[in-house]
């Protein structure tokens, strides 16, 4: 998650069930729903990306996935 969201496109969902066999939307459903909450992610259906406050805020992001 960390390495996928410092990429402006953010995480395709796809890849990372390809990849892990898991949607990252269930492993990190905690997460997901507080940083959506503080509007510092967005999840448009094929991808998890940063919104622009969380561009700048991308700290506090990387942490709760820590």
């Amino acid at each position: 998650m960390l390495l996928g969201l410092r990429k402006i496109e953010g995480i395709s969902i796809n890849a990372y069930k390809n990849k892990f066999g898991e949607n990252p939307i269930f492993v990190y459903k905690k997460e997901l729903e507080k940083l959506v909450g503080e509007d510092l992610l967005e999840i448009d259906g094929e991808y998890i990306r940063l919104t622009y406050r969380g561009l700048d805020l991308a700290n506090i992001v990387w942490e709760e996935f820590v």
